[in-house]
């Protein structure tokens, strides 16, 4: 069977949100109607904003921008906004597209925390961070790697879209993944804000060598050091050999565990548009070149 993942399509909704402006109001079904379900009553967000920055004058307490921080200052303003997405597809499209994510639920449902045997090609291969916010300090780890496999097999199944395999770092110093790889393993399928992921893999077994330097714990520790920490998850950045996930832990001050993930990029650059990297990922993706004789971006 062939198996797509309706939540990860683009083309289903748009929001005027400021957080998707700079990609054109373009967000993934899963942010719609899993994340924030606001589909289609629409939801209610809080714009924070700061008087003295939109009047060109910097911060009292030297901050960048506005956030849960400035709750309390003086010149800290809140408006509450209503916003609902917008339907782009035709009504017979709409419920096809409900259909396909109704039976991406059933095939989930049956394969979920099974392991399966997964087989594919890596596409990216990037670090997976660990870091712990305690008293002002944080401390970071490398935990492993993540693989990215695009049109892989899931058991039985061809799976025709992007999932990701987490491996350890006795992982990466016995197989040396780089892109390009073909590979066979078992794992156990989970889910992620709507993304694939297999994790605890075993049974590994290269099937063809790829190309590249496969990443070092020393090379991954120095990278993140100069990383800069991206506001918002997208698939572009996820899908970017130098857009790296951490596992945030972080201690606050009236003694609570927050728990929630970040995403830096290795490059340092602070924003997605723009991004020279994308750029020239989406010129090899649309060049034509013969078979045997594709160009990767190096890691």
């Amino acid at each position: 069977m062939i198996i797509r993942n309706p939540y990860k399509r683009l083309d289903v909704f748009r929001c005027s949100q400021e957080a998707h402006a700079r990609f054109d109001g373009r967000v993934s079904a899963y942010h719609v109607l899993k994340e924030k379900r606001c589909y289609p009553d629409g939801c209610l967000y809080f714009l924070w904003r700061c008087a003295l920055m939109e009047k060109g004058r910097p911060c009292i307490h030297r901050y960048r921008y506005v956030g849960k921080n400035c709750k309390g200052c003086t010149y800290y303003l809140e408006e509450k906004i209503h916003i609902q997405p917008q339907n782009l597809l035709d009504p017979g499209a709409y419920e096809s597209f409900l259909e396909e994510v109704e039976q991406f639920d059933d095939w989930l449902d049956r394969i979920r925390y099974r392991r399966m045997d997964i087989a594919g090609r890596i596409r990216i291969v990037k670090p997976w961070f660990e870091q712990t916010k305690q008293g002002g300090e944080t401390h970071t780890r490398l935990r492993g790697y993540l693989l990215v496999v695009r049109n892989g097999f899931i058991g039985l199944d061809r799976f025709e879209d992007t999932f990701y395999v987490r491996v350890r770092e006795r992982h990466m110093h016995e197989s040396g993944f780089v892109p390009k790889m073909k590979i066979e393993l078992e794992g156990e399928i989970r889910e992620d804000r709507g993304r694939i992921v297999i994790h605890r893999p075993r049974k590994i077994e290269i099937l063809k060598k790829g190309w590249g330097r496969p990443w070092s714990r020393d090379r991954a520790l120095v990278a993140v050091r100069t990383a800069t920490l991206l506001r918002e998850q997208t698939d572009l950045c996820l899908g970017c050999p130098w857009g790296a996930l951490a596992d945030i832990t972080e201690e606050e001050k009236d003694g609570e565990t927050r728990r929630y993930r970040n995403l830096f990029c290795l490059k340092g650059i602070p924003q997605p548009d723009g991004c020279y990297v994308l750029g020239l990922m989406k010129k090899q993706k649309s060049a034509s070149m013969p078979r045997g004789a594709e160009r990767i971006i190096r890691t």
